[in-house]
């Protein structure tokens, strides 16, 4: 698919919110997407530093990480007409599959141009 035909996918899209993702499951255009979890590289521990906040995770699609649990959405990055270069190239690190997805409700993830779509629908697999 070429920059121009994501960018006319993006354009005639009706949703308030577009975000790209890369994912290792596959969807089909229409679905809606599992929501995110929270993961941390690093344990996280309580003031005290006694007790370990989340548990690791040593199987699945979050091994290596500290899970500490479902957000209310899916993560991706926010995608406009104007940054689709960047956000492809920023998100083909994450998975093997490269979805564009739509909501109309969402929340601002912790990295940079992260968004948490609720009820994220697919639009597109690029």
């Amino acid at each position: 698919m070429t920059i121009e035909e994501i960018r006319n996918i993006i354009e005639e899209a009706e949703y308030g919110y577009i975000g790209i993702r890369a994912d290792s499951r596959d969807y089909q255009i229409g679905d809606v997407m599992d929501n995110s979890h929270q993961l941390f590289p690093d344990p996280q521990y309580n003031d005290d530093y006694t007790e370990l906040l989340y548990p690791y995770i040593y199987e699945g699609p979050y091994a290596g990480f500290y899970d500490a649990g479902e957000l209310n959405g899916t993560c991706a990055l926010s995608v406009s007409e104007n940054n689709i270069e960047k956000m492809l190239e920023a998100v083909k690190n994450y998975g093997e599959k490269i979805y564009l997805i739509g909501g109309n409700s969402m929340e601002y993830g912790n990295d940079e141009d992260e968004i948490i779509i609720r009820n994220a629908e697919v639009i597109a697999v690029l």
